[in-house]
């Protein structure tokens, strides 16, 4: 049986090109930072439908209808949200690699203790305070990487997953016209 994908549509209001990218920054669209408002909304948004495939809805004001904004627009999110998931990737992978250095520390600590102990290489009382410091360093270590490898923090893989997730996302744009008490709305 083959899975079936369904799609979670978010709708956005915005005024001006200014609510999806700073108004701080001056650049043109295709080089402006995001807002933090925006992403934020984004995030709120993402939280409540995690299911399935996004589709990113923005509705303007007429007057901001451009075929090439909108492109523009579309290629600058995916391209940000690409770019978050990849570093929040690479941070993933880097807590994990560290959770292995932990481990093999923690099995050099062990394994060092072990052969000063069977060797002999000190004498009982040098051995046993000697063991009092790297036993629980090892053990830290092997339990301390086993948990970063296996388990990264929840927190981590949902913002992987959300980066993901909006960088895949179909962006659309409707405007609406506001005349006189009306509103209509135009999808594209």
């Amino acid at each position: 049986m083959s899975k079936i994908k369904t799609s979670r549509e978010v709708v956005i209001a915005i005024d001006t090109w200014d609510d999806i990218f700073s108004d701080f920054d001056p650049r043109p669209l295709s080089e402006r930072v995001l807002s933090e408002d925006f992403i934020i909304e984004l995030k709120q948004r993402y939280r409540e439908t995690s299911k399935g495939d996004f589709i990113v809805t923005i509705c303007a004001p007429k007057l901001l209808e451009d075929k090439k904004s909108e492109h523009t627009v579309s290629k600058r999110l995916k391209r940000h949200f690409l770019h978050r998931a990849l570093m929040r990737k690479k941070e993933n992978l880097r807590i994990r690699v560290k959770g292995v250095i932990f481990v093999l520390c923690g099995i050099c600590f062990l394994t060092f203790l072990t052969l000063i102990a069977y060797y002999k290489l000190f004498n009982d009382l040098a051995i046993n305070i000697i063991s009092i410091v790297v036993m629980p360093l090892g053990w830290f270590g092997i339990w301390e990487g086993f948990s970063k490898i296996v388990d990264p923090t929840v927190a981590a893989i949902r913002e992987e997953k959300f980066y993901t997730k909006l960088s895949k996302a179909q962006y659309r744009f409707t405007y609406i016209e506001i005349k006189g008490n009306k509103v209509n709305s135009e999808k594209l």
